[in-house]
């Protein structure tokens, strides 16, 4: 029994070897190393210079990344219709996420009643609580990160950017 479902997994893992790895997911790695180094370090200690380090650091990256796609005749797929249910859930998610971690460090817990009638006021009492504990500048590069991931996943779901090096081949044209 224990064979069959390990041999399963086998199957299931044997492409995701580092070696797979697209440079798109290789340079997210980049980003989220930086991002440590960032928020362990903490070498800057303004948010907002933080935010702009992000920043920079994404351009940067994404210039990588289109100069790649160019090198290699890279041809974009186009969208799916998963691919508009996919990128909602992802910022929703990731959204709802950013909150409740927010709400765990500024209000020790104290989350705010939740129901469909008062939606718009969570909306922005939970943004104002974001703001609040992301311009911590110990808790800036873990948000950044967050959005890193969030920004990585929508560009999967948009198909601009893949996370194994086999999917990016099979899209360019001289594979």
């Amino acid at each position: 029994m224990f064979e069959s479902i390990k041999r399963k997994l086998d199957d299931q893992n044997k492409d995701n070897d580092p070696k797979n790895m697209s440079l798109d997911f290789k340079l997210m790695f980049a980003y989220h190393i930086a991002l440590m180094i960032l928020f362990g370090l903490r070498p800057i200690s303004n948010p907002l210079h933080q935010v702009y380090l992000a920043i920079t650091l994404i351009l940067a990256l994404i210039l990588v990344s289109f100069f790649n796609k160019l090198k290699s005749n890279w041809s974009w797929p186009g969208l799916s219709i998963s691919s508009i249910p996919s990128i909602t859930f992802n910022l929703v998610f990731t959204y709802l996420f950013l909150a409740f971690a927010s709400y765990a460090m500024t209000t020790g817990g104290n989350f705010a009643d939740v129901s469909l009638v008062n939606l718009e006021s969570l909306l922005i009492e939970s943004w104002a609580v974001i703001l609040q504990a992301a311009s911590n500048p110990v808790f800036t590069p873990w948000y950044l990160a967050g959005i890193g991931i969030a920004f990585m996943n929508s560009m999967v779901s948009l198909k601009l950017a893949t996370l194994k090096k086999s999917e990016f081949e099979a899209q360019c044209s001289n594979s």
